[in-house]
């Protein structure tokens, strides 16, 4: 397991799209959780027994009318 800040520089970033667009990377995704309850994705975490990223995703709309 690799651990620690990431080094992304754009053009990984960028081949890493490209890759994901041509469908030779798909990202393993374990669970989604909405920010709301980012308590509950952070204690999930924790057990340590994820098998791939968690996901934390934003209602950008409910997010703007604040």
């Amino acid at each position: 397991m690799i651990a620690g800040p990431a080094a992304e520089r754009p053009e990984y970033v960028h081949r890493l799209a490209e890759l994901a667009a041509s469908g030779r990377f798909t990202p393993l995704i374990d669970r989604c959780y909405p920010f709301e309850q980012i308590a509950e994705a952070h204690r999930y975490v924790d057990q340590g027994h994820k098998r791939g990223s968690v996901v934390v995703t934003l209602d950008w709309d409910a997010a703007q009318s604040l």
